[in-house]
């Protein structure tokens, strides 16, 4: 009898475990939405119109790429780091840093007076980010090792949600104040601080016994310096694990060109500013929605085939964006290319933490997430060039190239 009511102790108390689990995967996927929200909304689709009011000179048109690149430059600093930092010394002392990040850099927009200060504080709010992604997937894929593909996906719908609305907020806010700019970063505040109180409350000390459970994710015992070099040592030699960065740096090289030369390509066929923020809230959507199914397809069908499909449908759709002046099907072209993103992204960063140890998670995630930005920061910057030599045609023909070109290094290695 008394074995009996062992048993039952330890069913009851694994399935409260488990259950208290799911609820703080919840709980961090809320921070990750509140503050990719405010993030989302501080560039889609204000910045490229905030930069081009700030903007007093033919010269200064060509720095808009670089206003883009300037919040990616942070993860090709310190995702790798930050990542292997959390291996080291926890999780949630990262996780803490980014949010504060996230509820202070609105503030420093309301002094964005001129486009060199508006880089700058994108370059400082990119941190956020760059610290954020890469550990909390580095936790998520550490207590779900069996579904890593799942959570990971559903945590990154979750956020999507945000993105999606972000744009939409912005528009709107944009419209009800005739492009009153500060007001929009007055709402990332908001939504930043949101995200900083709910990481305070749940990585509070007073955390109960039963979430240590999931808080094992993200806290560590310290390593030498030695060990910090050896796991980034053993992730940046490893062909599989950079090839498939190649694919992820492509992927958003991509996305940072489509973010900010479809929202201008709009503009120059004259959409209403709420048509224009349902853009990029459109391309979110595509992502929300397949992002979990994709994820869990590639659980069950491997990752390679679902990465190389999603690769060559984005490179089939690109180079049409320019062949395309009615709204309509712009969004239909941009739904096509979210889908094949939906598929990549679902996928690298579990194909990743496959061929990883479990004490590198955060150094494999967080090299991916800096090879990554590296592409998004290139981007912006090249497509400014390209814009002004080809237009937009050469601008999308040249995200279309570089998908290919990626999808057969995947292949051959």
């Amino acid at each position: 009898m008394t074995m009996t009511n062992e048993i039952e102790d330890k069913k009851g108390i694994k399935k409260n475990s488990k259950n208290l689990k799911v609820i703080s995967f919840f709980i961090v996927s809320f921070i990750g939405f509140f503050a990719l929200f405010s993030s989302t909304m501080s560039k889609s689709p204000i910045l490229p119109l905030f930069a081009d009011s700030l903007i007093t000179s033919e010269f200064e048109m060509q720095f808009i790429g670089y206003v883009f690149a300037a919040s990616t430059v942070p993860g090709i600093l310190v995702s790798m780091v930050a990542g292997r930092l959390s291996d080291m010394y926890g999780r949630r002392k990262l996780i803490l840093v980014s949010t504060i990040i996230f509820a202070s850099a609105p503030f420093f927009y309301l002094f964005a007076i001129n486009i060199w200060i508006l880089m700058i504080i994108r370059f400082y709010h990119g941190f956020s980010t760059a610290i954020f992604v890469p550990v909390a997937m580095a936790a998520i894929v550490e207590s779900y090792p069996d579904n890593k593909g799942k959570y990971i996906s559903s945590f990154s719908s979750i956020t999507l949600v945000g993105r999606f609305f972000a744009p939409i907020t912005g528009g709107t806010i944009l419209f009800i104040t005739t492009n009153y700019y500060y007001g929009v970063y007055i709402g990332c505040a908001i939504s930043g601080a949101i995200a900083l109180t709910l990481t305070v409350f749940f990585y509070r000390d007073r955390i109960s016994q039963t979430q240590i459970e999931f808080k094992q994710a993200t806290e560590r015992s310290s390593l030498t310096i030695k060990e910090f070099v050896k796991g980034i040592k053993e992730v940046l030699t490893h062909k599989i694990i950079l090839s498939t960065s190649i694919v992820q740096a492509s992927q958003y090289f991509a996305f940072g060109i489509i973010e900010a030369y479809v929202i201008l390509y709009a503009n120059s066929l004259h959409f209403d500013a709420w048509l224009i923020g349902l853009i990029p809230a459109i391309l979110t959507l595509m992502l929300v929605v397949f992002n979990p199914l994709m994820g869990n397809l590639s659980d069950k069908v491997g990752r390679r085939l679902i990465i190389l499909i999603g690769l060559l449908i984005g490179g089939s759709v690109s180079w049409l964006i320019s062949f395309t002046t009615n709204y309509i099907w712009v969004i239909l072209v941009l739904c096509g290319f979210g889908i094949g993103m939906a598929m990549v992204v679902s996928s690298t960063t579990a194909y990743v933490s496959d061929l990883s140890k479990k004490e590198d998670y955060g150094a494999a995630i967080g090299t991916l997430s800096t090879i990554m930005d590296i592409g998004q920061t290139i981007g912006p910057i090249l497509g400014g060039y390209v814009l002004i030599a080809f237009s937009f045609g050469g601008v999308f023909l040249m995200v279309s190239i570089v998908f290919f070109i990626a999808a057969l290094i995947f292949y051959m290695i």
